[in-house]
């Protein structure tokens, strides 16, 4: 979302879906698919800071995460799995 008010012009970034995170919204680990995806999420909010000359901020967590940095904080893994987030997702 991007707002040009002239004053203080901002844009907001959201990611909607498990293939930035460490595991999917079951909780199982995908470390195939976050190895692929993360770095091109990091990618992309650094080139947003560089084109819109601002440092990113981050925004409140989430049931499904939070940032850190330019990517998403890794979740708690608890006997190989991460949370399992389908209550929301699916329900």
């Amino acid at each position: 979302m991007v707002s040009p008010d002239e004053i203080v012009p901002s844009a907001e970034l959201s990611v909607h879906h498990d293939v930035w995170g460490l595991c999917d919204f079951r909780g199982e680990p995908h470390p195939t698919i976050h190895a692929a995806n993360a770095p091109r999420l990091s990618s992309a909010l650094q080139e947003l800071v560089q084109l819109l000359g601002a440092e990113a901020e981050p925004g409140e967590p989430t049931y499904y995460g939070r940032a850190d940095g330019y990517g998403l904080e890794a979740p708690d893994i608890i006997d190989g799995r991460g949370p399992d987030l389908t209550d929301a997702v699916f329900g």
